[in-house]
């Protein structure tokens, strides 16, 4: 049985806006954000799920709500779904983690290739420990729920290492701007998830 997940990115934040690095800080949705959540309505309308899924940080499960509110399906809330722990670049613009880490190590993280799936900044949740908690949460969630699609809301670092990880023929980043929606599938046979996009 396949079961389908349209995965996607929560609203903007002031912090995107001014590009600062959020991972676990809990900042709200801005107005933009709260209309770009407003537009994911007429999506789920048109690819009708029948519960969602959403990490619990605000920004996301903020969006999450918003989507859901004409249909007013079941919403279920995990830190399972947060974004990738990001330590000690918490707070920081980018200019401001490129200036103290060196870009070097910058390209390092952001790389979807697996021979940098080890590599962190202090305190942070490298590619492979990050892929590997949010994989594991997104089954044990298709195996304890039924449903045939659901909707998830979750952060743009963690949403791109798993849909690499499950295409890692694709060398170029897959874009994530806020509240872009990808689909996955679960088939429960083979307990693997496909992205075909």
């Amino acid at each position: 049985m396949l079961k389908t997940i349209h995965l996607f990115r929560h609203g903007q934040t002031d912090w995107n806006a001014i590009r600062r690095i959020q991972g676990h800080t809990d900042i709200p949705l801005n107005s933009e954000g709260q209309n770009q959540a407003l537009r994911l309505q007429s999506y789920f309308q048109e690819n009708s799920v029948d519960l969602f899924m959403t990490s619990d940080l605000v920004r996301a499960h903020e969006t999450a709500r918003i989507a859901n509110s004409l249909l007013a399906k079941p919403l279920h809330v995990s830190p399972a779904f947060r974004e990738v722990n990001l330590g000690e670049l918490e707070g920081l613009t980018l200019q401001e983690a490129h200036d103290r880490f060196g870009m070097e190590s910058w390209q390092k993280w952001v790389s979807v290739d697996p021979i940098h799936s080890d590599f962190s900044f202090p305190k942070a949740e490298s590619a492979r420990k990050s892929i590997e908690r949010f994989t594991q949460a997104l089954k044990d969630f298709c195996v304890r729920h039924e449903f045939n699609s659901a909707g998830l809301c979750t952060h743009g670092l963690v949403m791109r290492r798993f849909l690499h990880s499950l295409r890692p023929e694709l060398q170029e980043l897959l874009p994530i701007p806020n509240c872009v929606v990808y689909k996955v599938e679960w088939d429960s046979e083979k307990d693997l998830f496909y992205f075909n996009s």
